[in-house]
């Protein structure tokens, strides 16, 4: 009886081992008490909010046709480069060997203002280059040389422009007259965002952040900005 009991025992324990499911070489760990483990929480951020604006010494370069000149102007501040040809009339092109690139994208002799150095995440500028077939000026500045967008105090013009958002702006109607490519850019904390970027007239409305730099390219066509 007790040897007829151990075979039954010995019978079913084959069976069951045959029943199992074969092993997959895969598994799950859990925790206590069969428990998931908490998911890893996300790495924190390293980015960082870029300095605050310093003054800087202007600088001015001059030259006439092709040409380049070094700036050294401070990797981790905003700069904004006004470039003046007003005897050009061929293709006019102003860029840099930073993130920035192409500053100036004209026809004709030429006004306005850009900007470079505006992210402190991106490549500096350290050369400038000129293509241009007439004398000019550049002429690179701080933060004080940008006018402001007040509420309720309209801009208008003609070209490329750089502003600054002033305290409590966080929107504006923006309209533009042309056939040309027209692009609105403004910065934040961390990135720079295009607003705008079509061809021809424009009309819309802009949200913007306040105390960022807000920057127009229309080197060819009119615009006015109504900030509020």
């Amino acid at each position: 009886m007790k040897l007829r009991l151990s075979c039954l025992l010995l019978l079913a324990a084959v069976l069951a081992s045959a029943c199992a499911p074969a092993a997959t070489g895969f598994g799950e760990i859990v925790g206590a008490a069969g428990s998931r483990p908490a998911p890893t929480s996300a790495p924190p951020s390293t980015s960082a909010a870029p300095p605050a604006p310093r003054e800087v010494p202007a600088e001015t370069h001059t030259g006439k046709g092709d040409g380049q000149f070094s700036t050294a102007w401070p990797a981790d501040q905003p700069a904004f480069l006004t470039f003046e040809c007003p005897k050009c009339s061929s293709n006019v092109f102003v860029e840099t060997d930073g993130a920035d690139g192409l500053l100036v994208n004209a026809i004709g002799r030429y006004k306005g203002t850009s900007w470079f150095n505006v992210s402190p995440f991106d490549q500096p500028a350290t050369e400038i280059t000129v293509r241009a077939n007439a004398a000019w000026t550049a002429t690179i500045t701080d933060f004080r040389s940008v006018p402001e967008l007040t509420a309720g105090a309209p801009k208008s013009g003609k070209g490329d422009a750089v502003f600054r958002v002033a305290k409590g702006v966080t929107k504006a109607a923006f309209t533009a007259k042309g056939r040309g490519h027209v692009a609105v850019w403004v910065t934040t904390e961390s990135s720079i965002d295009l607003l705008v970027n079509e061809i021809g007239d424009q009309q819309r409305t802009l949200e913007l952040r306040e105390q960022a730099f807000l920057r127009i390219e229309d080197w060819d066509g009119s615009w006015t900005i109504t900030p509020s």
